[in-house]
């Protein structure tokens, strides 16, 4: 299967963000 480069950023991106929420989630709990 080719990606492409739009496909490529947006799985970059949402793995950014779901990162982001993740840790932010995760220090959210450790408080």
């Amino acid at each position: 299967m080719i990606l492409s480069d739009s496909q490529i950023f947006i799985a970059l991106f949402t793995a950014l963000v779901t990162g982001i929420l993740a840790l932010r989630l995760g220090i959210a709990l450790y408080k």
